[in-house]
């Protein structure tokens, strides 16, 4: 694949389904990512520019290369963001030093490791700081992150634990992914892999990284999230580190995210460079304009109800989207259910009780929310399914 470190090139100034806001962010954008020349402003459209930098988790990087009374709107909340970003930077140092002391294993994930390929350390925002730690046990955990101040939500995830201390939270991550098989079996073996850089801090091989990427940006694709930020974190990763294409490719086929993963490198490279938009990669480009990194709630069930109905219809989906809201596999409900770890036979006493815990909608992670589906329209699952499609899904 080409580096196009070198080039800086101007989006076509005609594009049918851009609108004059999106072509101005693309162009900051690339001349942020670029290190290059200041693009021209425009007017008459300022609040859709700002909608579409927030969204999109921007501020930080093109902050920089926007005209002055668009730096003028939106200072309050950069300085905000820097602020936040040093923290995060502090924070993070002394965590992982801490999980040093402690012994305890662990690697920095996304925005944290990410923050290095972009051309100013704090340009890459983040949203929380993420850490994987191995043979992962909460009360070790949470006492390293409580002797720093942090307070802990009750064990709940199947994935992490949330940890916060003031405006900063912490993911404690106890695995990377949800999934089995071929991709449970790639995280074990990438602790394997995994280079030592101080006693107990690891960092995870190139290759590795880039994977763990890619199917973090697969699952979050499935729950309608994408966003612009996560178009640049994969151009610079394939630009600004020396993987072995090859070898990740064989793995993410082994994974079924081959489709997937080439139509991703395609929508980079054309946002990137002086490439029309393909068909598809405006389908998602406009997606990512329009709900921006983190989506919304009506986004992630209509990702839902889309990945679930297959070849079916909106019903089936949202169906089996309820159903499984509900009745979690096994492996899932053990994180939830402590117990059945030691009394798997307890699992349909369990389910029943999540019923009833989300019917009374106890707490954010036990709402009745999970099975709402009222305002769904037909020509949003088709607009969904459309994105899907565009995504090689």
């Amino acid at each position: 694949m080409p580096n196009v470190l070198t080039q800086f090139v101007v989006l076509p100034e005609v594009n049918c389904l851009l609108t004059s806001a999106e072509e101005y962010v693309l162009k900051v954008l690339r001349s942020s990512i670029n290190d290059s020349d200041y693009v021209d402003p425009i007017t008459g459209c300022d609040d859709e520019i700002i909608r579409i930098i927030i969204l999109n988790g921007l501020l930080l990087t093109v902050f920089h290369r926007l005209s002055e009374p668009l730096q003028a709107k939106m200072r309050n909340a950069f300085l905000a963001g820097v602020v936040q970003s040093v923290q995060q930077q502090h924070e993070g140092n002394s965590i992982l030093s801490r999980a040093d002391e402690l012994g305890l294993k662990c690697i920095a994930l996304k925005g944290w490791e990410l923050q290095k390929l972009y051309p100013h350390k704090n340009m890459r925002q983040m949203a929380d700081i993420d850490i994987l730690f191995k043979d992962y046990k909460y009360q070790k955990v949470k006492h390293a992150l409580e002797s720093l101040g942090y307070s802990s939500e009750p064990e709940s995830s199947w994935m992490h634990d949330n940890f916060v201390k003031g405006r900063i939270t912490v993911e404690a991550h106890k695995r990377l992914t949800d999934d089995s098989g071929v991709i449970q079996k790639w995280e074990s073996q990438m602790w394997e892999r995994a280079t030592c850089v101080r006693n107990n801090i690891y960092q995870m091989s190139s290759e590795d990284y880039y994977i763990f990427h890619i199917i973090h940006l697969f699952k979050d694709f499935k729950g309608g999230m994408l966003g612009l930020r996560r178009i640049i974190d994969t151009w610079l990763l394939i630009n600004r580190t020396n993987v072995n294409m090859y070898a990740i490719k064989g793995t993410l086929s082994q994974m079924g995210m081959q489709d997937f993963h080439n139509r991703i490198l395609k929508l980079c490279n054309e946002c990137m460079s002086a490439e029309s938009l393909s068909e598809d990669s405006e389908v998602m480009i406009k997606h990512a304009f329009r709900f921006g990194i983190y989506g919304t709630d009506q986004t992630y069930k209509l990702g839902r109800i889309a990945s679930m109905s297959g070849k079916g219809n909106m019903s089936l989906g949202m169906f089996k989207s309820a159903l499984f809201a509900v009745l979690l596999p096994y492996s899932r409900m053990k994180a939830h259910f402590p117990i059945l770890t030691k009394y798997p036979f307890l699992l349909p006493f369990c389910w029943i009780k999540r019923i009833i815990r989300i019917m009374h909608g106890e707490n954010k992670h036990w709402a009745i929310s999970k099975l709402s589906y009222g305002k769904i329209k037909q020509e949003d699952y088709e607009e969904m399914k459309r994105f899907f499609q565009a995504g090689g899904l």
